[in-house]
């Protein structure tokens, strides 16, 4: 087994993050503002707010067989990876939606049966750990949820996080550097919260940054060298 020094040990230069929010709070205009070019996976049918940006090339998802598409898809991304800076898949909560409904289809009840839920949850795990392994900026999209959670004194709050199943939900946010709470404020702006609180779960492995205006989710080399934080 071979062990690096804590002392040679580098930062990720390719992000892998999961963006969640409320449905049409901007998580899918994302993609456009992102540096380089980006493959975008469209899942939930809103890749038409992506119009008219250039740097953006769109792939839909089969909704007749879901669990083989979004794997031609990934084999699509790794083989063309010299073209893309960035593969954003939109999104998870809507994929896992479909799988089960195509699951669903094919029992008699028209429901998807106990053991698919299993099956989903290892699939989608690989299917985050198989993307993470490519060369490339890795952003997913979800809509929110929020759980219930009670602290050992018997405090009970809750909190937002992207609305994937129960039993995965922590499991992934585990296995990516960055999941950021796309939030718009009052006067239309929007940004990122990358800090976590008891009410909202983010965090940001990538630097110290709390908070990012949705431009610099990924900050390009000319914004890190300008000091770009927000």
């Amino acid at each position: 087994m071979e062990t690096t020094n804590g002392a040679q040990i580098t930062k990720s230069k390719k992000a892998k993050i999961i963006i969640y929010s409320k449905p049409g709070d901007g998580k899918t205009t994302v993609a456009g503002l992102l540096p380089g070019n980006t493959l975008v996976l469209d899942i939930d049918g809103t890749s038409q707010v992506l119009q008219g940006y250039s740097n953006i090339d769109v792939a839909k998802i089969d909704g007749a067989d879901p669990h083989d598409s979004i794997l031609k898809f990934f084999a699509h991304a790794k083989a063309n990876l010299g073209k893309y800076d960035n593969i954003f898949i939109d999104n998870l909560t809507h994929y896992q939606k479909l799988w089960l409904m195509n699951k669903g289809e094919k029992t008699k009840s028209g429901m998807p049966e106990l053991k698919d839920y299993a099956l989903f949850d290892n699939h989608l795990l690989k299917v985050v750990e198989t993307f993470n392994g490519l060369d490339a900026n890795v952003i997913y999209t979800a809509w929110e949820t929020t759980r219930s959670i009670i602290h050992d004194n018997g405090q009970q709050y809750n909190q937002f996080i992207p609305d994937i199943r129960d039993k995965i939900v922590n499991h992934v946010m585990g296995i990516v550097h960055v999941v950021a709470r796309l939030v718009r404020k009052a006067d239309g702006t929007r940004g990122f919260m990358l800090e976590g609180n008891q009410s909202i779960f983010a965090k940001n492995h990538l630097d110290d940054r709390k908070g990012c205006v949705q431009e610099e989710l990924i900050m390009s080399s000319t914004n890190q060298k300008t000091g770009g934080n927000n």
